[in-house]
């Protein structure tokens, strides 16, 4: 069974929520883990900076795990390889096409992580959808489809009138919506 950890966004804000959503990720694994950071919705001078923060909030919100963490790598026989060798995958937010279309590459990917924890936060919530709302495009994209769901990150009060559009769009799907900070679980 594949444990699916959506996120709102904002992962790097020191609250509460955060913190449970990076020991969710890690609940019911083994003492030793691995840990794939995949950061293709960011550019890549970002990488280390964002590998030093989830590096921490990893460690820090799970004290009593041994945690190998590394970043996926672009040429896609290592990330094939990297995946199958992860228990968990964890994608972060940034600007979804050019993680969408990295990962259309890879079009084995919902096999590769069968079994595995994927955490994903926004762009990565947006990834494994159906279908999402874009904030930044103001439309609705399509995700892999890998979940048969429709999801709205950054969520707020004030973007009733974009959630009625996610619903009246496509199929008649379940919709996730996730203020920043909050975050849900599917297992499938």
């Amino acid at each position: 069974m594949t444990k699916y950890i959506l996120h709102g966004g904002a992962t790097r804000k020191p609250v509460e929520s955060n913190k449970q959503f990076f020991r969710e990720i890690l609940a019911r694994l083994p003492q030793k883990v691995k840990v794939l950071l995949v950061y293709f919705a960011r550019e890549e001078n970002e990488y280390e900076i964002k590998f030093e923060d989830d590096k921490h909030n990893f460690h820090s919100n799970s004290p009593d795990k041994i945690i190998d963490i590394e970043i996926a790598n672009s040429d896609l026989e290592i990330l094939r390889r990297q995946i199958a060798n992860s228990d968990v995958i964890y994608v972060r937010g940034g600007n979804t096409q050019p993680l969408l279309e990295k990962m259309k590459q890879l079009p084995d990917f919902a096999d590769l992580i069968k079994d595995k924890v994927y955490a994903g936060s926004s762009a990565g919530m947006y990834l494994v959808s159906k279908y999402y709302y874009s904030n930044d495009r103001k439309r609705i994209e399509h995700g892999l489809g890998i979940l048969p769901i429709k999801v709205f990150a950054h969520w707020d009060e004030s973007k009733l009138d974009k959630l009625k559009q996610l619903e009246n769009f496509g199929e008649d799907l379940p919709i996730y919506k996730l203020a920043e900070g909050e975050y849900t679980v599917i297992e499938q």
